[in-house]
């Protein structure tokens, strides 16, 4: 249930991006500040003193979680500026496979046939989704991938850091994102009290409520299942823009979505059946 509501929370970042009519970089700017705080809040609850000291320890590998961090919360901006909320979300849902190549090329983790079989079938749902024939790929499903590939990166280096504290991590990569966007954002101080609002939202409701409800859930029951839950944040996305704005889903988003999460579920309870006993 803790992983859900952190699916839930998280799938809402694409519907408040669309609410801040900005620049890229002030909404970056803007909802990075906002998480910084509530991450922060979150931290020094947490860690108290220890917080400076965890930084300090972070090394190398922690810095590269962090850049990977500041900038796929950069690059899923424009993403959802420039495509659909459900495309995004429904490329994102190809982390699994994404990841899975990446640690094979850096860790060596070779993948079974069946996560290269449901590779394949997720590469055929987004071609299907992307509808290449009909108008090109589009600036912000090419922005959405490579945010998936800087998250999968992200993930593979986590899986070789497991000692590290990712709360502190995130907070350092919101900052780091707050330093990089608000000198070239321009219309920093444009904002509304409602777009200040909003901003807030999306400071809290996805960027902390949701790394926090993940924390403490995903602790409590198998990894494989947490990223199942997870690949729910595509649906759940377009639910949230369709409601939010009005963005009813193109018939491909529908048609290559469902391929795509037929077959991350399919790999991942494939995955779930052989763990248990």
């Amino acid at each position: 249930m803790l992983v859900l509501l952190a699916t839930v929370a998280w799938s809402a970042s694409g519907l408040f991006t669309r609410l801040l009519p900005f620049d890229l970089w002030t909404i970056v700017a803007w909802r990075s500040t906002f998480g910084a705080v509530f991450i922060g809040a979150y931290v020094l609850y947490r860690y108290g003193r220890d917080t400076l000291h965890i930084v300090r320890c972070t090394g190398r590998m922690g810095m590269l979680i962090t850049f990977c961090s500041a900038a796929t919360i950069t690059l899923f901006v424009p993403a959802f500026q420039f495509t659909s909320i459900a495309n995004a979300f429904t490329i994102y849902a190809t982390l699994p496979f994404v990841a899975a190549a990446l640690s094979w090329l850096w860790v060596g983790e070779r993948p079974t046939a069946g996560t290269l079989a449901a590779s394949a079938v997720a590469l055929a749902g987004v071609m299907v989704m992307l509808n290449p024939n009909a108008e090109g790929l589009r600036l912000g499903d090419g922005l959405a991938m490579l945010a998936t590939t800087t998250t999968a990166l992200m993930t593979v280096a986590i899986r070789k850091s497991r000692h590290l504290e990712m709360a502190p991590i995130a907070l350092l990569a919101n900052i780091l994102s707050v330093l990089v966007a608000a000198p070239l954002a321009t219309h920093l101080f444009d904002l509304t009290p409602h777009d200040y609002l909003v901003a807030a939202g999306s400071g809290l409701i996805p960027m902390t409520m949701g790394l926090m409800l993940y924390v403490m859930g995903s602790a409590l029951i198998q990894p494989a299942l947490a990223t199942l839950i997870n690949t729910m944040e595509a649906p759940f996305g377009a639910i949230w823009a369709w409601i939010g704005i009005g963005e009813v889903p193109a018939m491909t988003t529908f048609i290559g979505g469902g391929i795509v999460l037929a077959s991350v579920f399919g790999r991942l309870l494939l995955e779930r059946t052989h763990d248990e006993p």
